[in-house]
């Protein structure tokens, strides 16, 4: 699709046992993300604001701000990722 303004993706994140925030790998890129949890739980954390999301759960957000996330509850965490 010739000049797209989104890049979507579906995204799966390993549990790997409970994770702190201050733990959590962070990146940054230009534009704006939009993330919507299909199946477990996610935790995120942008830009020092911690969140836990469930299915039916989405966050939308400044990608240019720090931002990691990791799976939680328990479970593999499964997620649409719209970057833009």
């Amino acid at each position: 699709f010739k000049h797209r303004m989104a890049e979507p993706f579906v995204v799966t994140v390993p549990f790997e046992g409970e994770v702190s925030a201050k733990d959590i790998k962070m990146n940054a890129h230009k534009g704006q993300e939009m993330d919507f949890v299909l199946e477990g739980s996610l935790k995120i954390v942008v830009d020092g604001h911690e969140e836990i999301l469930y299915a039916g759960d989405s966050i939308f957000y400044d990608s240019g701000k720090p931002h990691g996330m990791v799976a939680a509850g328990g479970t593999d965490c499964r997620f649409l990722a719209i970057v833009f």
